[in-house]
C-alpha cells in the first residue's frame, strides 16, 4: 500500500496546493481594498480642503498698496481720553451706629506724691578755736549733735514681695460702687477689668493701675470707684505696711 492510497477524497485541495491556487485571488483582493481605502482618504482630504477654502472666500479681503507713510491714517488722539475724568465711585449710605459715640478715656494718672530727694543736710561746721559752749565739745560753739536725715518710705513695686501677717481689706463693696458706662450699655458690651491698688499705711488708696481690661471704656469707672474706698491697712507683726491689692471687677448686663 502506497501513501497515495491513504489520501482521502478531496484532501489534495488543502495545504500548499490550496495556497498556490488562491494566492493570486487573495493578492488582488487585498490590493483592491488598499486602493479603495487610499482613494477614500484622498477624497476626504480634498473635500475638507474645499470646505475650508469656501469659508475663507467669504471673508472680505482688502488689497491696497501703500507707497509712502503719508498715506497712513494718523493714530487716534488720546487727549480727549486724558481730559475725561474717571467716573465717580457710587456713593453708599453709611449706616450710623445704633449706640452712642465713644468718649476717649484719659490715661491712668498717678496722684501727686512727694518723691524722696538725695539732699542730705550737712551738720554745721564747728570752729575749734572758739569757746566751748555748755554741753558742747571742747573748743566748739556749743551746738548739739547734727540732725538725723529723714528718708521717706519708698513705695514698693507690684512685683516686690512684702511679708504681711494681715492682708488689706476694703471697707466697702468695690463691685457695687462701679458705675456701668452708658455707652457700653447701648453697645451691649460686657467684660472684666483687673486692677491693682497701692494701699498706704493709713488704709488710703495711693495709686491705681489697670492690669487688664477687655474694653477701654471700663477702665475709668473702676479707677473712680477704687479711689473712693478705704481699706484696713496691711500689717506685719502689728506694724502697718504699704502693699499692693489686686481684684477683678466684672461688667455684666442684666
Amino acid at each position: 500500500m502506497s501513501l497515495s492510497d491513504l489520501t482521502l477524497n478531496g484532501m489534495e485541495q488543502y495545504g500548499g496546493i490550496d495556497i498556490k491556487k488562491n494566492a493570486k485571488k487573495s493578492t488582488f483582493t487585498g490590493f483592491a481594498y488598499s486602493v479603495a481605502l487610499h482613494a477614500l482618504l484622498i477624497l476626504l482630504y480634498v473635500g475638507w480642503t474645499w470646505i475650508n477654502s469656501e469659508d475663507d472666500s467669504k471673508v472680505p479681503r482688502f488689497h491696497r498698496k501703500i507707497s509712502s507713510l503719508a498715506e497712513l491714517a494718523p493714530p487716534p488722539s488720546t487727549s480727549q481720553d486724558m481730559a475725561t475724568p474717571p467716573p465717580a465711585a457710587p456713593t453708599m449710605d453709611v449706616v450710623k451706629p445704633t449706640f452712642g459715640i465713644p468718649v476717649p478715656v484719659p490715661d491712668i494718672q498717678a496722684p501727686n506724691q512727694t518723691m524722696p530727694t538725695n539732699d542730705i543736710p550737712m551738720p554745721p561746721s564747728t570752729d575749734n578755736t572758739g569757746p566751748a559752749g555748755p554741753g558742747g565739745p571742747p573748743g566748739g560753739e556749743g551746738n548739739g549733735p547734727p540732725p538725723v536725715a529723714v528718708v521717706e518710705d519708698k513705695a514698693p513695686s507690684q512685683d516686690e514681695f512684702i511679708e504681711v501677717s494681715e492682708e488689706p481689706k476694703p471697707t466697702q463693696n468695690i463691685q457695687g460702687l462701679v458705675q456701668y458706662p452708658e455707652t457700653a450699655k447701648k453697645a451691649n458690651l460686657e467684660g472684666k477689668v483687673t486692677f491693682s491698688a497701692l494701699i498706704g499705711k493709713d488704709g488710703r488708696v495711693e495709686k491705681v493701675t489697670i492690669d487688664k481690661s477687655d474694653y477701654e471704656v471700663f477702665k475709668q469707672p473702676v479707677i473712680d470707684a477704687v479711689t473712693k474706698v478705704r481699706f484696713t491697712p496691711a500689717r506685719n507683726n502689728q506694724t502697718p505696711v504699704r502693699v499692693w491689692y489686686t481684684q477683678t471687677i466684672s461688667f455684666k448686663l442684666r
